[in-house]
């Protein structure tokens, strides 16, 4: 059962391939894990965003009230004058 040479370094190389197939495909999954963190992180920014500068009915409501409240107190301080 003598191996020969060239064999042993057949199966050398196929290894030390498939641990640099490894290497490379961890790598990437690792690298693309990272790009889709930072995609959510971004998407998050950006939902916050459209949060704090939607306003709905109830605040436009609200908004009008106070202006009316405040040009009455503009109009009073007219008066006054």
């Amino acid at each position: 059962m003598n191996i020969s040479m060239e064999l042993i370094l057949s199966i050398i190389i196929q290894l030390i391939a498939i641990g640099i197939f490894i290497g490379v495909y961890k790598t990437t999954i690792h690298f693309m894990q990272l790009q889709i963190e930072e995609l959510k992180t971004d998407m998050r920014k950006y939902n916050n965003l459209i949060e704090r500068t939607f306003i709905n009915e109830r605040d436009i409501s609200v908004i009008k009230e106070q202006i009316k409240v405040e040009n009455h107190r503009i109009e009073d301080l007219e008066n006054k004058v």
